[in-house]
């Protein structure tokens, strides 16, 4: 799969902006496809931290896990999936400030594993620009959102 990328500016602080996409309890609020989301172990991320999501895709469930590889705690997160998952990825967000708010990029690229690779290329970057660009626009709209969370 080629790099997909997509990126929004919110009218928030990158420190909490990166919060808000950082906390997995929240995670179901912008991406609705989530079924389940955990953090292995709890409290603040760190290098080595995992995410283990389980998500609907494509019309079926797939597994992740994701491991944090580096971090600039508030600005940039990269994680790597782990073996087993339903692709082998590479994600990226960024916040970054831009004028009195924030550019959020997020970037993928991954091979698919599974089901996966018998859907065909284009379909899969398709849909994983659409759903990288309807995320970045359900968390602006939920952080910019009159008594948005802080």
């Amino acid at each position: 799969m080629s790099r997909q990328s997509a990126s929004i500016v919110i009218r928030r602080p990158p420190d909490e902006v990166f919060a808000y996409m950082d906390d997995v309890a929240r995670e179901h609020e912008w991406q609705p496809n989530l079924r389940s989301a955990e953090q292995v172990p709890p409290g603040p991320t760190a290098l080595g931290t995992r995410k283990v999501y389980v998500s609907r895709f494509m019309g079926r469930e797939v597994g992740n896990t994701y491991v944090v590889a580096e971090l600039d705690p508030g600005r940039r997160v990269v994680y790597r999936t782990e073996k087993g998952s339903s692709i082998e990825a590479r994600s990226e967000v960024r916040c970054e400030p831009e004028g009195s708010g924030t550019r959020v990029t997020m970037f993928l690229e991954g091979k698919p594993k599974g089901f996966l690779k018998l859907v065909p290329q284009r379909a899969l970057e398709f849909a994983y620009r659409d759903e990288l660009e309807a995320t970045l626009q359900r968390v602006k709209d939920r952080l910019e959102a009159s008594g948005a969370p802080s």
